[in-house]
């Protein structure tokens, strides 16, 4: 597989970038109520210029993704549970992050969701629980190459110990 792991590069931030991950910082230290996971995808997405971005838990088998945020060029979609099985979001799993810049769909070609939403590049990273189980992931993807992969990868990882913990707290709410 042709993936990359987008932390490998050598890569300088901007001025701009700065002052966009000390807001995403600052996002994360204010009081949190139930809408920050849905202002935590917006903030991503619009300051990573994303598609389309899905924050999800995983179901109790761990072979479903169910999506608390689901995002297309910044609009809410309808929560969806999608199988994570012959997808890019199945290796985020396995390989904790992962980064297709271009032609992902070659990658999956059983991914029909892929194909539909004619995805050319994918970033997606793992969030997990205390213990290092997996939780929940994140998923960006777009019709073309991602603009800033490297900056894009750097919101999220600013932002995913905020994240993880909502996953978490959500998790361990009664049902």
């Amino acid at each position: 597989m042709e993936y990359r792991f987008v932390h490998h590069w050598n890569y300088a931030l901007r001025e701009d970038e700065h002052r966009i991950l000390e807001s995403a910082i600052s996002l994360t230290s204010q009081p949190r109520s139930k809408a920050f996971l849905q202002q935590a995808a917006e903030f991503i997405a619009t300051h990573g210029h994303i598609q389309y971005l899905v924050i999800g838990k995983l179901s109790d088998d761990g072979r479903h993704v169910i999506t608390n945020v689901f995002l297309k060029n910044g609009k809410a979609l309808p929560s969806i549970t999608y199988p994570l099985e012959f997808t890019p979001c199945d290796s985020v799993l396995t390989q904790r992050f992962c980064y297709y810049p271009n032609n992902v769909q070659d990658h999956f070609p059983l991914d029909l969701e892929l194909q539909e939403l004619n995805i050319e590049s994918y970033l997606g990273s793992i969030f997990v629980d205390e213990e290092g189980d997996p939780v929940g992931l994140i998923a960006l993807m777009s019709d073309k190459p991602l603009e800033n992969a490297a900056f894009v990868e750097h919101l999220v990882l600013v932002l995913s110990p905020a994240i993880e913990e909502e996953l978490i707290q959500e998790r361990n709410l009664p049902a």
